[in-house]
């Protein structure tokens, strides 16, 4: 941790993806992220390398990304401005370039959807998805990134995906094959 600028660059837009897909608002991701940089910036020397610092900085982005989501005045900010979450943000990160419109449109429909959906899971059930779907972790690494079993995290993950299936079946969204 000698070159905490190299750090930062390496790792900025993976802790800012995991916090925009747990707390859904890109202003906020990135304040977020730059607290989190702030965060093991003055309490670097209390890392003791026990862990990976990719580990250590996921778990001070998730407890921001906790701490935020339990402020009352984001929840009221979050009720009145619903349904409004940047969706293009997280597409434009996956373009592709042979993609005809009308699929650009579907596939966009498609992952509002499923953010809508993960937007109604529990705080650990959504870092949970977030850590495995979008920053394809491990469940280990998620465990170890959670502070939770990895039982725990797997049973986490099979509630996410069975409440994001039927939250999506019940708008018409998915339906699973025979």
């Amino acid at each position: 941790m000698d070159d905490f600028g190299a750090l930062v660059e390496t790792h900025q837009q993976r802790i800012y993806r995991v916090l925009l897909g747990m707390v859904g608002d890109a202003d906020a991701a990135e304040t977020l992220t730059q607290e989190c940089f702030l965060k093991a910036y003055q309490h670097r020397a209390a890392f003791r390398g026990e862990g990976s610092v990719v580990a250590w900085l996921l778990k001070i982005a998730i407890n921001l990304a906790r701490d935020h989501g339990r402020s009352r005045l984001q929840d009221f900010w979050r009720k009145l401005i619903a349904g409004h979450r940047d969706v293009a943000d997280v597409a434009e990160t996956m373009p592709d370039p042979r993609a005809s419109p009308e699929r650009e449109l579907l596939v966009r429909e498609e992952l509002a959807a499923v953010w809508s959906a993960v937007e109604m899971l529990s705080r650990q059930q959504r870092a949970v998805f977030v850590l495995r779907f979008v920053e394809e972790m491990t469940l280990e690494q998620i465990a170890e990134v959670t502070s939770l079993k990895t039982g725990t995290v797997k049973m986490h993950l099979f509630r996410a995906l069975g409440a994001i299936r039927r939250r999506l079946k019940e708008d018409g969204k998915y339906e699973r094959s025979p």
